[in-house]
């Protein structure tokens, strides 16, 4: 219930895209290693599962990610020191929904000066993205999740050729090299969900 009501909160009134509710560990695993969110919203209880599995995962595979921690005993929560740089906050549950949006709203404010930031550098190629096709685009949206091929291809229900095919298409016509492409296609992703931004409970 209170996983239901963070989701409409997050997906009504801060405007972020929900890719999954779920009640434990071996239910996100799947969503992560599928879509990992730019923000993975965990509501943790001392004695209860360990979240460690799904938040080394969701770093691992989307090293930019963070954290927002949903707790009843926010007095005894400390977020491990390790995971704190990747945590936006800590919310308890008994206080009203105001601290969470307040949390995410200013979560999203840093994502456009981020954005704001790193456009300046590549405002060019960024607008040569309208010119690709609307596959390359998804393939470069899907590259910048940090996918391999061999994922995108599964997730496009394409052949690993195709999706190089297309990877060498984009690099060509953005004139960049494989690294400048990956750096790119991780801003052209962000921008693309700005307005709806991802995020997992």
């Amino acid at each position: 219930m209170v996983a239901q009501a963070i989701a409409g909160v997050l997906s009504e009134v801060a405007g972020l895209t929900v890719l999954g509710v779920c009640t434990s560990v071996q239910e996100v695993i799947p969503l992560i290693r599928s879509s990992p969110p730019r923000l993975l919203v965990l509501d943790v209880e001392l004695a209860g599962e360990c979240y460690r599995d799904a938040v080394d995962l969701l770093l691992q595979r989307r090293p930019e990610a963070e954290l927002l921690f949903v707790t009843a005993l926010a007095g005894q929560f400390i977020v491990p020191t390790d995971l704190q740089p990747f945590t936006i906050a800590v919310v308890d549950k008994a206080q009203a929904w105001d601290h969470l949006m307040a949390a995410v709203m200013h979560w999203k404010q840093g994502l456009r000066d981020v954005m704001t930031s790193s456009m300046q550098g590549c405002a060019l190629q960024l607008a040569a993205i309208q010119r690709l096709s609307p596959r390359e685009q998804r393939v470069l949206r899907e590259l910048g999740c940090g996918l391999l091929n061999k994922e995108i291809a599964a997730r496009l229900d394409l052949s690993v050729a195709t999706v190089e095919t297309y990877r060498k298409s984009v690099t060509a016509k953005l004139g960049m090299s494989g690294a400048e492409l990956v750096r790119l296609a991780t801003l052209y992703r962000t921008l693309s969900w700005h307005e709806g931004s991802p995020a997992a409970t």
